[in-house]
């Protein structure tokens, strides 16, 4: 019983065998049944897409989240954890040129959710605009760290001055300056996902663009070059 958020998706591109895993038993899944060995699993990547696996390999890569699959002696199946993994797989969000306050108030909230405790967001520019994103749609106590190249700070001093403002308001707001070399890639990370946005966020919703989310490995990879970046920048 194939699911219609999993029909289009490459399993080819999934980031790791788990995923892979995933898909194929929303593949292998019927009304009749919808538990299945690793054997059964791995002969279905191998023969009907071409992966090459094992069933040692599935076994292991199905046992690392016991959240997503559940195992019994019948076999592998695939719980809600799992489905949500792949109906999240390069979910992409369009944003309409000329729309920026649909954009800016509800766009965001269906991005970086409702409930986090950190916010990681790399801008290439930030200014007021994006203080007032912020302050309209993102959770008051959460980190939230924006890494930039460049502040627009006119009239010289405004700000900082809205920055301290905003942070008396119960926000936690930090921004650093990162000079080592020019930003260029602009991406928001919460506690669980990762996306890649075509717009600046205090210019979103002006142009068309895409909002992409991409998989954790990248999430992970981009993480850690965000903290190093981090820590080699200025406050300001």
């Amino acid at each position: 019983m194939t699911s219609n958020n999993t029909r289009a998706v490459d399993v080819h591109a999934l980031e790791n065998l788990s995923f892979k895993a995933y898909w194929a038993i929303d593949q292998l899944t019927t009304h009749k049944q919808d538990r299945f060995s690793s054997a059964e699993i791995a002969k279905f990547l191998i023969e009907r897409v071409g992966i090459n696996t094992s069933r040692q390999a599935v076994e292991y890569a199905l046992k690392k989240d016991k959240n997503a699959c559940n195992k019994n002696r019948q076999g592998f199946k695939l719980m809600q954890k799992g489905k949500d993994a792949l109906t999240n797989i390069n979910k992409i969000i369009f944003i309409d040129a000329g729309k920026p306050f649909v954009a800016k108030n509800f766009t965001l909230k269906e991005i970086i959710g409702i409930k986090y405790n950190e916010l990681l967001i790399c801008d290439p520019y930030v200014d007021l605009n994006t203080l007032d994103i912020i302050y309209k749609n993102f959770l008051k106590g959460a980190s939230i760290r924006i890494l930039t190249s460049n502040v627009i700070n006119k009239p010289q001093g405004v700000f900082e001055r809205q920055l301290r403002d905003i942070n008396k308001e119960g926000y936690k707001v930090e921004v650093r300056v990162y000079k080592n070399s020019v930003l260029h890639d602009r991406y928001i990370i919460n506690d669980n996902h990762f996306w890649l946005s075509g717009n600046s966020l205090n210019h979103i919703g002006e142009k068309e663009s895409f909002i992409v989310l991409l998989g954790g490995d990248i999430r992970q990879s981009m993480l850690s070059t965000f903290n190093s970046r981090w820590k080699a920048s200025v406050g300001i």
